[in-house]
């Protein structure tokens, strides 16, 4: 903390919606080192701000600055670089630089909390009378077993040694405590520095690509380590983590979703001891501050966990790895909306790092990205177990009886598959019992009441729900339009899907992964324990299954619906198809056991399912950049989005108008496009009517320097409850 004589300004960001910063008095004995939070008084109430600079004068009139009321740091909790990225993001995608600074931080931070110093409790034992000790080897052995642990140990054991001893230690440990035979006391953890176990063999590719990618570990470089399904990307980011480790470095490991990091974790475990902290939605805002916290202690040299856990602060960073790249929800559609992706590489510059990005499907931003300086493109085209990835065959359902989801051809398959010992994968993106439920009397659908989409039936809960609101209905006996009794359902889901094959398999088990099936706590873990035996069994699932996950006894997987995509509004659908394709079939045959892999489609002869079936997935993509260029879709163009959404279609309309009549100069501009404003394809949604307005240009420095112009002019409409807007830069669908 410096000392400050004449310095009695200072400027602040808030987390609000608003372009501008704030001019406060700060008081001598107060620290003033960029980074620190303070409690401000805005208007009748406190928020909390973070202070940006330090100056002697102010552009504000001296009557209208108020003083801070006080410091909630006494160091910084953003550092310098963390600051410098958080500008960049706010001027890059347009947002507002308080609410993009605060989305650097834990959202612990965020409010008015104190640091607190990561401690663990820790348990030892205390000196007792020989009387009192057979007292309790007599009468209790679970105390006495616990007890001798605790004095075996020269430093004490803590809540998750003692649980490993005993799983119901909190009571034992309480007894112990009661009897004065043990006592406990708070620990900063040391900064763990176990040698990391001994890794498998590599395959000579992956050898070849360790060295390529560690000959330049000493400076910038984004590496596109392009693998199949089953070639070992995790042990070539694993080899890579070593490397930094023995250097004192620390490393951020992202992956797309939580499901993910359950298996990850025991593999990184496995490999690297205790010197690593997880981060993602799944826990409490508290838990993920002091996974924060330890990272930028030291404490841990691996910080592993989904997107936001990309802005984990490090003084000595030297590497960050993003799982899977492609997948779609490293973009975050509601506040900042920033790629996650993007940024990284943004930060690695900055810091002049290397920076991996993993897929055996890259995305076609990432692939036409190879030709740039900087990027480099590495190949893992074989297994290391010998099998090669799957065979995907096509099932013709055009003339098929299909049975709940599953045609004959497929239902005989799976029969095969579990009588020689295999695991069965099947992928429906569609959770629930059906996806259509109407009368056929008077043609009345169930609808949701505040989106335009249909209610899901869910069977086991005897309920229609939607899945946009969550808005639900008891199911209907008859229909309350006609008062027919014979309301129909339609389509399939995960559910139905599983109480069907439960009847035709009926001694196999049975695994549904969805968000209803494994909403919260273990359910999930728990699914891929039971998958991890080996046993034979069915694993039904949506997308949360359909990739990174690593299970060698699934000797078959197979897409139920693929046709979805062939006719969807989104000009990025068959760009994913392929993608969960070549995903779904890579969990099969990764053992010892060859794998199959087969797509039910009406549409056989499609180019898209012919393409399939060769399996050259860079060829497909090196197509659709090629459909993209000619139309002018991103990556050959980028889009900036305004949306808008009011209670109703007129308000959101009007409000875009108003934001289109700020844009007028840029229609002057060559190759700028503004389309609409046009109500959004989900008009309807949560009780809101949304539109939107399109900017797409072949020249984003143009673009992003027209719209610099009269940002200051935008920003000054006004958004409120009644009706809202955002922007979007480089939005992620149209």
């Amino acid at each position: 903390m410096s000392s400050k004589s004449t310095l009695n300004y200072a400027t602040f960001a808030l987390a609000i919606p608003i372009y501008s910063s704030f001019d406060y008095h700060i008081a001598d004995n107060q620290p003033d080192e960029p980074g620190i939070r303070f409690r401000l008084p805005f208007g009748s109430r406190d928020k909390v701000g973070i202070l940006l600079a330090n100056h002697d004068q102010s552009q504000f009139d001296e009557s209208k600055i108020r003083s801070t009321f006080e410091a909630l740091d006494h160091t910084p909790v953003l550092s310098a670089h963390m600051l410098e990225l958080a500008r960049w993001m706010a001027d890059y995608y347009l947002q507002p630089p308080g609410e993009v600074l605060f989305q650097c931080l834990p959202k612990y931070l965020r409010k008015a909390n104190a640091q607190k110093e990561t401690r663990i409790k820790v348990w030892r034992g205390q000196p007792i009378d020989e009387k009192s000790r057979q007292a309790i080897c007599k009468r209790s052995p679970r105390q006495h077993e616990l007890l001798a642990a605790i004095e075996n140990s020269s430093s004490g054991l803590n809540a998750a040694e003692l649980k490993l001893i005993n799983p119901g230690w909190h009571s034992v440990i309480l007894a112990l405590e009661s009897k004065g035979a043990a006592s406990w006391q708070w620990f900063r953890p040391e900064p763990i520095t176990i040698a990391s176990h001994q890794g498998p063999v590599l395959t000579v590719q992956q050898s070849e690509v360790i060295d390529s990618i560690a000959g330049q570990m000493d400076h910038f470089a984004v590496h596109l380590l392009d693998g199949i399904t089953g070639s070992g990307k995790t042990e070539v980011y694993f080899n890579l983590i070593e490397q930094q480790l023995a250097s004192n470095r620390q490393v951020i490991y992202l992956v797309p979703e939580i499901g993910l990091t359950s298996q990850l974790v025991a593999r990184v475990q496995a490999r690297f001891g205790e010197r690593y902290a997880i981060s993602h939605s799944g826990l409490s805002d508290l838990k993920r501050y002091q996974a924060w916290q330890q990272f930028r202690n030291g404490d841990v040299s691996i910080m592993l966990g989904t997107r936001s856990s990309l802005f984990s602060q490090s003084e000595d960073l030297g590497l960050i790895i993003i799982d899977e790249e492609h997948d779609g929800s490293y973009k975050q559609d509601d506040g900042i909306r920033y790629h996650a992706r993007d940024v990284a590489i943004k930060r690695a510059q900055m810091l002049n790092i290397p920076i991996v990005l993993g897929s055996a499907t890259p995305s076609t931003e990432s692939i036409n990205n190879t030709d740039r300086e900087h990027f480099y493109v590495h190949r893992l085209d074989k297994r290391p177990g010998g099998y090669p990835p799957p065979p995907i065959s096509l099932i013709n359902l055009r003339h098929a009886v299909v049975d709940t989801g599953c045609s004959p051809q497929l239902i005989e398959k799976i029969g095969q598959h579990l009588g020689n010992g295999g695991q069965v994968l099947l992928y429906l993106n569609r959770r629930g019992f059906a996806p259509v439920v109407m009368c056929h009397q008077c043609n009345w659908q169930a609808h949701c009441v505040q989106c335009d989409a249909k209610l899901t039936l869910h069977q086991s809960l005897n309920r229609l729900l939607c899945h946009h609101c969550g808005y639900a209905l008891p199911q209907p006996q008859s229909c309350p339009e006609c008062d027919n009794t014979n309301i129909k359902h339609y389509g399939i889901g995960t559910e139905q899907l599983e109480q069907r094959l439960n009847q035709i398999f009926p001694e196999v088990a049975l695994l549904r992964i969805d968000r209803d099936a494994v909403g919260g706590g273990t359910a999930f873990a728990d699914r891929l324990k039971t998958l991890q035996k080996g046993d034979p069994c069915i694993l039904i699932g949506t997308q949360m299954i359909a990739k990174g996950h690593d299970y060698p006894s699934i000797t078959l997987s197979a897409i139920l619906d693929a046709d979805q995509a062939l006719f969807s509004a989104s000009y990025r659908a068959t760009e994913q198809l392929i993608q969960t394709a070549f995903q779904v079939s890579g969990r099969s045959g990764r053992g010892q056991q060859r794998g199959e892999a087969w797509v039910q489609t009406r549409f056989p002869d499609h180019p898209l399912m012919q393409a399939l079936v060769k399996q050259d997935y860079r060829n497909i993509a090196l197509n659709i950049l090629r459909e993209r260029k000619l139309l002018g879709f991103p990556p050959f163009a980028r889009v900036i989005l305004f949306r808008a959404d009011g209670i109703s279609l007129e308000q959101a309309m009007n409000k875009l108008e108003e934001i289109r009549g700020q844009l007028s100069p840029l229609s002057d501009q060559p190759n700028i496009q503004c389309i609409g404003p046009m109500p959004a394809l989900m008009t309807r949604r949560i009780g809101r009517y949304r539109a939107q307005l399109c900017l797409i240009s072949n020249n984003l420095r143009q673009l992003r320097n027209a719209l610099r112009d009269v940002m200051p002019k935008i920003e000054n409409i006004s958004s409120n409850a009644m009706v809202k807007w955002t922007i979007d830069v480089d939005a992620y669908d149209l």
